[in-house]
Formats: C-alpha cells, sequence, structure tokens
C-alpha cells in the first residue's frame, strides 16, 4: 500500500495569494489534455511547457484522457508557478493507477515553480508566497524552487532545481521514505560590520543605536563631509534580527518585486529613496501588483539622502505610507495593498550654502533662507522623526584613540537586550514591538503609564503638539530600555529632549561658541 496525496499549489497576486488545489484524472478515450477550474493564458499555455519537460525527462506522456481540476474553481487561475504541480500530479496519477492506498489521512503537499522545455525549474521568487498559504492549510511537505526561505514549524521544505529531481521526492514521499537531507533548506547566518571603520563620532554612534533600539526615525544633518550619509546607510546594521512573522512579510514582498538576490535584500533590509521617484513609484513598482519602494522598505530603513530635494508631493506619500503602515494603490480595477513599516533616516546640509555650523566655514545665508531651506521639508515630516541629529567632524581624525571605539558587538548588545525588553512589553498589543511605534496604536500607551505619569510632572505647562508628547515619553522609554532600566527618570527626559530640539526653528549654530 502506498500513501496518498493531496496536491496543493499557489498562485500570486501581489503581496496576497492564492492556495490551489490540483487534482488528476486519467480515463481511457480519446488522447487529450484538458485542464478546467477557469484557467488563464498562461495556465493554458503550461499544458505545452508540461509535455515537453515530462518528455525531455524521460517520462512517456500519457496516451488517454487527461483532466486537470484547480480547486476552488470558481476563481480564475493565471500563474506560471503550476507548471510543477502539473506535471507532478499527472505523474504521481499515473504511476499509482490501480494501486491500494493505505486509507489513512492524505499528506498535504505544496508543490510551485514555472517548468523549462527541459524540465528545469526555474528560481522563482514569488514562491515564497507559498510558504504562508501552505501554513495556512496545514502542509507538512513544501516543493519550491528556492534557496533560502523563511522557516516554518511543523514543515519539511524542500528545494528542487528539477522535474525529475522533483518526482523522486514526491515519490519517496508516497512509498513513506525518508527525505535526503540534502535536499533541506538550510539558513545561513549574517555576518555585520558596523561602526568599526568609523573613527569618532562616539556621541552620534549611541544615538543611532538608540534610535535603532526602539525603531525611531532619524533625521541627521550637518556641513558636507561629516558622514551624514555614511552613517544613515548603516542603520539597517544595528536593527534586531527580523522575527518569524516579519521575515515572512518581507521575503513575501521581495518575491512579489521579482528580485534575484533575495538572501541579501533580507540581510540589507535597507533601500535609498531615488530623487526622481514618484509617487506612483512609492506606493507600487513596474507592474500593476508589484510592490513600490515603501513596500520594499518593510521593517527595514528608509534612506532619505539629502531629505529637501525631493518633491513635496513624493514627501507626502512616504509620511502617508509611514503613518500608516501600509501602501495602497488602485490599477487594472484592482486595489492592491503591502505592509510598508519602515524606519525613516534623512539627511541634509544645515543651510542652503552648507557652512552653518562648520567652525571652518562662513555662512552666507539670512535667517529667512535658512527657514526656506528646512521649510522644504515640512513642520509635520519633520514631527515624525523622534531624533535629530547635528553630525560635526572631530577636530583631527589622526588624533582620534582608536582604543575609545566601542566594538559593533557591544551595539549590537545593547540594541539587543533593548529589543527584547521591547517585545516583552508589547507581546499583547497588536501592530506594536518596539516604542517608536506607539505612534500607530492608543492602546500601547497602557503599558507607559508610569513614563506618562513622570512627563506630566516634568512638563505641566507643555505647549507640544499630542505627537510630539507621546514620541518624547516613548524616546525616554527607549533611553533606559538601551540603559537597562526598569524605570524612567527625569535624566532620560532631559536626553530625549536634547536629542529632538533641532529641526523646529531651533537650526543647531545657536549653540555652537
Amino acid at each position: 500500500m502506498v500513501q496518498d496525496i493531496c496536491l496543493y499549489s499557489y498562485i500570486s497576486s501581489g503581496y496576497s495569494g492564492q492556495a490551489v488545489q490540483v487534482q488528476c484524472s486519467i480515463r481511457n478515450g480519446f488522447p487529450g489534455f484538458d485542464i478546467i477550474g477557469l484557467p488563464g493564458t498562461c495556465v493554458k499555455e503550461a499544458r505545452e511547457r508540461v509535455r515537453c519537460a515530462l518528455r525531455h525527462c524521460g517520462f512517456k506522456f500519457p496516451q488517454s484522457r487527461v483532466l486537470i481540476n484547480l480547486s476552488p474553481a470558481s476563481q480564475r487561475k493565471d500563474s506560471t508557478l503550476l507548471d510543477l504541480a502539473l506535471a507532478s500530479s499527472i505523474m504521481i496519477s499515473q504511476n499509482l493507477q490501480g494501486q491500494i492506498r493505505n486509507g489513512h489521512d492524505p499528506v498535504k503537499i505544496m508543490v510551485a515553480g514555472e517548468l523549462t522545455l527541459q524540465g528545469e525549474v526555474l528560481q522563482a521568487e514569488h514562491s515564497l508566497g507559498a510558504l504562508e498559504a501552505a501554513k495556512s492549510l496545514g502542509c507538512q511537505i513544501c516543493i519550491l524552487p528556492i534557496s533560502d526561505p523563511f522557516s516554518v514549524s511543523g514543515m519539511e521544505i524542500i528545494s528542487v532545481t528539477s522535474l525529475l529531481q522533483a518526482f523522486r521526492v514526491l515519490l519517496d514521499i508516497v512509498n513513506g521514505k525518508k527525505i535526503a537531507p540534502s535536499l533541506l533548506v538550510q539558513q545561513k547566518e549574517n555576518k555585520k560590520t558596523i561602526f568599526s571603520d568609523v573613527i569618532g563620532l562616539e556621541e552620534e554612534k549611541e544615538s543611532l543605536a538608540i534610535g535603532a533600539s526602539g525603531f525611531h526615525s532619524m533625521l541627521l544633518f550637518g556641513p558636507p563631509g561629516v558622514g551624514k550619509t555614511m552613517l544613515s546607510t548603516r542603520v539597517h546594521m544595528l536593527l534586531e534580527k527580523l522575527d518569524s512573522e516579519s521575515e515572512k512579510q518581507v521575503l513575501r514582498i521581495l518575491g512579489c518585486a521579482n528580485i534575484s538576490d533575495i538572501e541579501n535584500e533580507v540581510q540589507n533590509r535597507m533601500r535609498i529613496l531615488s530623487h526622481d521617484c514618484t509617487q506612483a513609484q512609492f506606493v507600487c513598482g513596474s507592474t500593476a501588483k508589484s510592490p513600490g519602494e515603501g513596500s520594499l522598505a518593510h521593517m527595514g530603513t528608509l534612506v532619505l539622502d539629502e531629505i529637501n530635494k525631493y518633491t513635496p508631493k513624493l514627501l507626502e506619500t512616504v509620511k502617508d505610507a509611514y503613518d500608516k503602515g501600509f501602501t495602497q494603490s488602485s490599477r487594472s480595477g484592482q486595489v492592491i495593498t503591502y505592509p510598508s513599516r519602515f524606519l525613516m533616516v534623512g539627511n541634509l546640509n544645515p543651510c542652503p550654502c552648507a557652512s552653518l555650523g562648520d567652525p571652518n566655514g562662513i555662512c552666507t545665508c539670512t535667517a529667512q533662507k535658512i527657514a526656506s531651506h528646512w521649510n522644504k521639508i515640512g513642520r509635520p515630516m519633520i514631527e515624525r522623526f523622534d531624533i535629530r541629529i547635528p553630525i560635526t567632524s572631530p577636530k583631527n581624525l589622526l588624533s582620534q584613540n582608536s582604543e575609545e571605539r566601542k566594538s559593533d558587538s557591544y551595539y549590537l548588545g545593547k540594541v539587543h537586550e533593548a529589543t527584547q525588553r521591547q517585545m516583552e512589553r508589547y507581546k499583547y498589543i497588536e501592530g506594536v514591538e518596539y516604542n517608536g511605534q506607539v505612534h500607530f496604536n492608543a492602546a500601547s500607551l497602557i503599558a507607559l503609564k508610569d513614563e506618562i505619569d513622570l512627563f506630566n510632572r516634568m512638563y505641566e505647562n507643555s505647549n507640544l503638539s499630542s505627537r510630539s508628547q507621546i514620541s518624547l515619553i516613548a524616546l525616554a522609554r527607549t533611553i533606559a530600555d538601551y540603559d537597562e532600566r526598569e524605570k524612567v527618570n527625569e535624566q532620560d527626559f532631559e536626553k530625549a529632549s536634547q536629542m529632538r530640539r533641532y529641526g523646529l526653528g531651533d537650526y543647531y549654530w545657536r549653540s555652537l561658541k
């Protein structure tokens, strides 16, 4: 007796997708190959790809009536990811005809991949969504042409590169044999180099680590050449490793964007927004259902280099996605939504002539020009940055003592400990994992009751906006978490106020001697 199996496949539709059950019936009659269940053009063309791939791999296509049903039959299906499942269902039906099944519940298997005419299975990043679908269906095994997917508990993930390899795996499953360990996917570790080559800027590094530990957006400003862009593009390395749920979301988004090197993108977790990016490109990609820059930055950093050079409309779109936590576009009569919860890291020169605050330069800008320079960003956008850091270069790089520099492991360790405290604090609050995300869920403020009470005592007559007040409280809480303290004290609020003070009328030159 052999083990009966239930074969599923997957159709991608933007970030979301649809699981499809593939059933094959081979019966006597005039030779033919029919597919029912509202197949689209890609699925209809798959008949020829499947025929050719089977013959090229040495299999004889059935000289009978082949009927494949795609369920649910009421929904249209159009994806090349069904190729491998179609071929697998035919081979299994052909080889198991007349054999007695063991009568137990069938093994649920997810199979997805596009075939070439030679029987090879093409790398298909869209198939990452199949893992999520397989998990929801309760599949025990998932066969995909991927090398580094997210891990799913209770399910074996098998990587295949050819139709012949996939059939051998399925045959072993049917016969109750164990799968070869070499086919099971292994995860790789990511090694980071963050600040080990950065001389000086110790206070700035500490501020960036505090911001990363609490997922607080940051704005860096200062004269040219002080390291604003360099620091902006390293913040993502400080972020805590993604949990399983967030990693699934990121991988599915990257898969929908047809990005070839997904492993590198997951490790990178950074998008640098181009100055010629349009609102449409930020919200959606080149095709109707692909993700845009906002979604590709999900759970990572979105770097806004020279933020004052972006168009006001684009900055408004970025702000809207930042507040909502998702991007939404409407094309071809269908609304496509992608998660978009990112950490903004912006930078800019402090004034039009870029000499403001430079000890070796002379600023020739008037107060009106400086205010106009910052107004290009706009007060609402500046308010979204919980931390605003002025960057100044050290007087003499050669005089910097390397022993004063803290190691990357020091910063990563501090960020990890602070992150764990926050995740424990907000574990029962949906949509909030970090202090920097309390803006998005009013219920999370319950977890900061003591901090709010201290704020009210310290800032009884505060004229700050509601957002600024919440931001100050959250940042003070992050500083305490970073310093491994249970309770927030007055010094934490004073430090948070200093980290937030610039940008709204105070452009830091007033504090220079």
